[in-house]
């Protein structure tokens, strides 16, 4: 695992090292660069719109994480917190309260819920970048989130029910 790490920074330290380059002493020849010939080197094109991490968004595709994408996401983020602590709170306070996944088990603790819902919401939330990605122009990005946080706003129910 250590070996895997180690291979996973000099690839990254490489990458980075090869953007910091001029085109020609990326090739291997940094004798061609000198103050005579430096007006020769054709500089890149300048970016425009950029992202947060710095790269051009291509001008013929939107870009995949926008205001909607974030909200949707924080929307199901929220949910699936407010149904772990509301069934964590309601397992060990109410006494007909029980979870109904069966994944879960009757009585989980805390860690096993997030434990178990992280990854789902995970891949729930790589699954709507994918779709936005392939598909821009439709909505069937929000299919994924949408489906987990009508799950998790139905616990959310359950569990408000539950205590009453």
């Amino acid at each position: 695992m250590k070996c895997l790490y180690a291979v996973l920074v000099l690839c990254c330290a490489v990458h980075l090292r090869a953007q910091s380059m001029t085109p020609i002493t990326r090739v291997g020849f940094p004798e061609l660069v000198s103050a005579s010939n430096a007006d020769l080197i054709v500089a890149p094109a300048p970016r425009t719109n950029f992202i947060g991490d710095g790269r051009a968004i291509p001008q013929g595709k939107p870009p995949t994480f926008d205001r909607s994408f974030a909200i949707l996401a924080m929307v199901s983020a929220a949910t699936m917190v407010a149904d772990i602590e509301l069934t964590a709170n309601c397992v060990r306070t109410v006494v007909n309260c029980r979870e109904l996944n069966p994944l879960l088990g009757s009585d989980p603790s805390r860690a096993r819920l997030y434990g178990v819902n992280v990854p789902i919401y995970m891949s729930g939330v790589v699954l709507s970048r994918m779709l936005k990605r392939k598909f821009p122009e439709r909505k069937m990005w929000m299919m994924p989130l949408l489906s987990l946080t009508g799950t998790h706003a139905s616990g959310v129910a359950s569990n408000m029910w539950t205590r009453r």
